[in-house]
């Protein structure tokens, strides 16, 4: 713009000094130029202005040596027009003028401009320029335009110059433009310096047009820019189809009609565009109505210009002159206006108009006949004046809007960031006692403090619910924050997209809790891995599902992906209430719903998909979404491929082929056991740390962060290895690191198939994940985790955990040590008070049998009270013994009544709690064989079954009542009972699972106990 500026200034200068010097210039007088007393190579070109000889309907000469005219001459003013003289507009005349030179001009030029439609001019009777075709026969007039420069010599001191024109076309005609007579160099010289001028002055009036134009594209609503570009550009084309008529030397054979429409389009369209660019300039100043007539008669012209021929349509330029006369007066008008009230820019506004007005002014008379000041068209130097200024005005008001911009942009950043502060610190300082609503509204809900009606749990659980909404709420406008502010840094990997989504079924099971949702999870064979951030990709699965589930009354929700062009698709559709079409844009802006009604059925404040959107953005990927109405929708996301991550097959059907080789140890556990890991290679391992992780990178972590601690570290790579490696291991497995996110079986299905034959107590199991949210938490402890941890996290940390965990699991076999201690000691006065009275009964009849019964009683209790180990496990064949020393004193006291049978498979054995089978061969004798009058048969079986050792004590007795079937239940008389109770207690501390009892209507009790084979020997190794 500056430039343009520059050029146009500049331009403007060289055409203004110009100007001055033709005010010097001698003028001709009835028909003759006396330049004697000025040298033309001293004193440069000259006008031929002046007084010329007329001679109307004559063409002088003829040809070259022709006759003298035979009528008088009257005489014309050049430049001007013959109806001046009072003569017809169409017609044809000649022009005649001598020049008297000093002799020694030289070779001379002639400039010519587009003084005719038609000409031809001759020098001495000789024709040296031509254009269109000048004849008598008005049928055979040929109109044209064609501004040249020619050259000649003339024969001697004087020579005479005629112009023969004629015109069929306009309705007026003359001389129309000076023409200029100079030395051959100094018109070579103006002549480039004229050009020169007018083409800087097109080039910066179309630079600063297109500028204005794409400044008003860029911002619309400032419709000043449009047309003070529109005045450049139509200033900028009038420059090149009127005076030198550049057009012509492009195209020689452009034809004049379309010159004269460019011409009066380019004159009828300035002046409309000028009036409306001040009103936008200064609206208050100018009356809409008064812009809206004087802007509407310029369109009627221009109509006249599109709609009418030639030959019609320029009869109506005189009119129109006065029109824009009209249209200048009222500019001055309203600039006035605003000089007066102090308008900003009014004053250099006004000086420009001011000038601009008096050169049109001066044009306007002098093309009516009246010469004022000089006989120059002072128009396109007004122009030029004030296309600079009114330049200068608008980037003077630019400047001032992107200061005020600028600053206002600093208080809105300013205050912006006021807001993010207050909102990031009000949702963290909410957080604290939201959680205490959550925590307190949970426990009075679960009964806590006492019982509830229905009513009161239905209104808990609303407090529950909607604080959990806001607990969300508040994530979300975090996360919202960090985004807007970049306070997002990713860390990206290669990333299995199936094992990081698939790992998460049961937090997304839990979203869906009752509803009749089914969450479908179809992957392909192999899909490469992403270049993504772990926790934030989980972040997006987990609010493009959670959407589907929370927007999914009832009906499937559909988890897929494909690998295209170095990108992975990840798709979730749902059957839900789906998306208005002119909403699917809507619902990724922030705090966007589809609706006030959807909005205030499912709640929420319609952040989620708005993080979703810019999270994928900020890995390179995209998010788009299908959907139709009562149908469902699609919501498809693209992730870059990672170039490091390779094709991984289906985490469904893992090969060992395919597993890494630095999680192969796995296999080899029990090698491993026996090579520490630490740098002391003599040092004993305490404990061993089973680590479960599909990333073997992660499990050399693991390795590295434990090796100087007294663990031994094993390692396995999936969910159902770990499996195996407890099911061989046993109890040598102190402390179990279960990785969250594995393909296949994620880590909450393992940690839930751990649990089922591993009390928390037994076997610690410490979680490892990205997420931390407390959905994910409680999930995890739901399936059975003792603790969680969130990655990445820190060396000490992970320390403290285990070690922590390991002593939890110490402190707990301690106080199960002493708890079986005492239940031993609660079962052993039991048996010994029926002993006794036993004997007592035959010392006195029998001594024989009193001394035999002895030798049993004594023989049990040498195998029986060993308290050199607190849990110590004894063999079945001890069992077996003291069971049978036990039921030949009971025999001894009933006799026939008691009958008992022994079916032992051959080759069976196990390791047992001690007192385990005794009492429950009492429990049959007491309260069952003794309860009928006949008596009855105890059986013990021992037999072996596919991974258990199964051991049976029966009665046919009359069978026990319903409430003595419920283990630990109280007799009738408000005692509870020892004996089946506590060896239930032990079975379950010890195995998972106690006694089973099996009591028919009819009479008869079958206690049943099962002993894992795989675990009967390492439970004793173990401790």
């Amino acid at each position: 713009m500056l430039l343009g500026l520059a050029v146009i200034a500049g331009a403007g200068g060289w055409v203004f000094a110009d100007t001055k010097r033709a005010e010097r210039d001698p003028r001709a007088v009835d028909g003759v130029l006396d330049l004697t007393q000025r040298p033309m190579h001293e004193n440069g070109p000259v006008r031929l202005n002046g007084r010329w000889a007329f001679y109307w309907n004559e063409l002088l000469p003829a040809a070259e040596g022709g006759s003298e005219s035979r009528t008088q001459p009257i005489f014309a003013e050049v430049p001007g027009e013959w109806g001046e003289l009072g003569l017809p507009g169409r017609g044809y005349a000649t022009y005649r003028l001598v020049v008297l030179t000093q002799g020694d001009a030289g070779t001379l030029s002639l400039h010519i401009p587009a003084i005719a439609p038609a000409y031809r001019i001759l020098v001495d009777g000789r024709v040296i320029a031509e254009t269109g075709v000048v004849s008598s026969d008005r049928t055979a007039v040929r109109a044209a335009y064609r501004p040249q420069t020619v050259s000649f010599e003339p024969a001697g001191p004087s020579f005479e110059l005629a112009i023969q024109a004629a015109n069929e076309l306009y309705p007026r005609s003359g001389i129309w433009f000076s023409l200029t007579l100079g030395s051959e160099s100094s018109m070579l010289a103006l002549k480039e310096r004229t050009e020169y001028a007018e083409m800087a002055v097109f080039g910066g009036c179309a630079l600063l047009g297109l500028y204005q134009i794409a400044l008003f594209l860029m911002r619309r609503s400032e419709r000043s820019t449009l047309y003070f570009g529109l005045c450049c550009l139509l200033g900028a084309l009038r420059i090149g189809t009127v005076g030198e008529m550049y057009i012509v030397r492009l195209d020689p054979d452009v034809d004049i009609r379309l010159l004269i429409h460019l011409e009066y389009l380019t004159y009828y369209g300035g002046v409309t565009a000028a009036l409306l660019f001040v009103r936008e300039l200064y609206p208050d100043e100018f009356r809409p109505a008064a812009i809206r007539l004087l802007a509407g008669i310029g369109c009627a012209y221009i109509g006249t210009v599109l709609l009418l021929p030639t030959e019609w349509f320029t009869r109506f330029l005189e009119s129109y002159n006065y029109v824009s006369l009209a249209s200048l007066a009222y500019i001055l008008y309203g600039f006035a206006r605003a000089f007066w009230r102090n308008r900003e820019g009014a004053a250099l506004q006004l000086t420009g108009w001011l000038i601009f007005v008096a050169a049109a002014l001066h044009d306007i008379l002098y093309s009516s006949g009246y010469a004022v000041w000089t006989d120059v068209q002072l128009v396109p130097y007004g122009f030029i004046a004030l296309v600079f200024i009114e330049a200068m005005e608008l980037a003077r008001r630019f400047t001032n809007a992107y200061r005020i911009i600028g600053r206002m942009s600093e208080q809105l950043i300013a205050s912006n960031r006021m807001k993010d502060e207050f909102l990031a610190n009000t949702s963290h300082e909410l957080k604290t006692p939201l959680h205490g609503i959550i925590n307190l509204s949970t426990a009075l809900a679960e009964e806590k403090s006492g019982p509830l009606n229905a009513y009161q749990r239905e209104q808990l659980e609303a407090v529950v619910s909607v604080a959990r909404r806001m607990s969300n709420l508040i994530n979300d406008i975090l996360d919202w924050s960090r985004l807007k502010n970049t306070g997002i840094q990713l860390e990206c990997g290669p990333v299995d997209i199936r094992a990081v989504v698939s790992a998460q079924q049961e937090v997304f099971r839990h979203y869906i809790g009752d509803k009749p949702v089914e969450l479908r999870f179809d992957w392909p064979d192999t899909l490469p891995a992403v270049h993504a951030d772990e926790s934030r990709l989980l972040q997006i699965a987990y609010n493009l599902i959670g959407n589907a589930i929370k927007f999914t009354p009832e009906g499937e929700v559909s988890v897929s992906a494909r690998s295209e062009g170095g990108m992975v698709h990840l798709a979730v559709s749902d059957t839900g209430i789906g998306i208005e079409a002119d909403k699917l844009e809507t619902i990724f802006q922030s705090f966007e719903q589809v609706g006030t009604s959807v909005a205030r059925e499912y709640g929420g404040a319609g952040l989620g998909l708005g993080i979703a959107r810019r999270l994928v953005e900020l890995h390179g990927g995209r998010i788009s979404v299908k959907s139709q109405v009562g149908v469902g929708s699609v919501f498809t996301v693209t992730l870059p491929v990672s170039e490091a991550g390779g094709v991984r097959g289906n985490p469904l059907r893992p090969s060992e082929g395919d597993r890494p080789a630095a999680v192969r140890p796995v296999a080899n556990a029990d090698k491993a056991l026996a090579a520490p890991t630490g740098t002391d290679g003599g040092a004993r391992k305490e404990r061993v740390i089973l680590a479960v992780d599909d990333d073997p990178i992660n499990l050399r972590v693991l390795q590295a962060l434990l090796a100087d601690e007294p663990y031994e570290l094993v390692a396995a790579s999936s969910g159902r290895e770990a499996i195996e490696t407890l099911e061989r291991l046993g109890g040598k497995v102190g402390l179990v690191i279960l990785d969250v996110m594995m393909p296949g079986q994620s880590g909450y299905e393992t940690c839930r198939q751990i649990r089922h034959r591993y009390p928390l107590s037994e076997l610690p199991i410490l979680l490892t994940t990205v997420r931390s949210e407390p959905t994910d938490v409680m999930v995890g402890f739901e399936v059975g985790a003792n603790d969680y941890l969130t990655k990445p996290f820190q060396a000490y940390e992970l320390r403290a955990r285990a070690r922590t965990l390991l002593e939890m699991k110490r402190s707990a076999e301690d106080a199960v040590r002493s708890e079986l201690a005492f239940l031993q000691a609660q079962i052993k006065p039991h048996f010994l008070y029926n002993a006794l009275n036993t004997i007592m009964t035959f010392s006195l009849e029998d001594p024989q049998t009193t001394h035999d019964l002895l030798l049993n009683l004594s023989r049990y209790l040498r195998g029986s009270f060993d308290f050199k180990s607190k849990d110590r496990l004894v063999s079945l064949r001890k069992e077996l013994e003291l069971a049978e020393a036990y039921l030949r004193i009971e025999r001894a006291r009933f006799g026939a009544r008691l009958r008992v049978r022994f079916e032992i498979d051959v080759g069976v054995e196990c390791m047992l709690p001690p007192l385990t089978l005794q009492p429950l061969v009492e429990n049959a004798v007491r309260h069952g064989i003794t309860k009928r009058e006949d008596g009855g048969t105890v059986t013990i079986r021992a037999s072996a079954e596919p991974g258990f050792t199964t051991l049976t004590v029966e009665d046919n007795g009359p069978g026990m009542p319903e409430w003595a079937r419920t283990i630990g239940s109280a007799e009738p008389n408000g005692r509870t009972g020892v004996g089946l109770r506590n060896i239930h207690q032990r079975m379950t501390r010890l195995y998972g699972t106690g006694i089973e009892i099996e009591s028919g209507v009819d009479g008869g009790t079958k206690i049943t106990i099962r002993i894992p084979q795989a675990l009967d020997e390492t439970k004793e190794a173990s401790r």
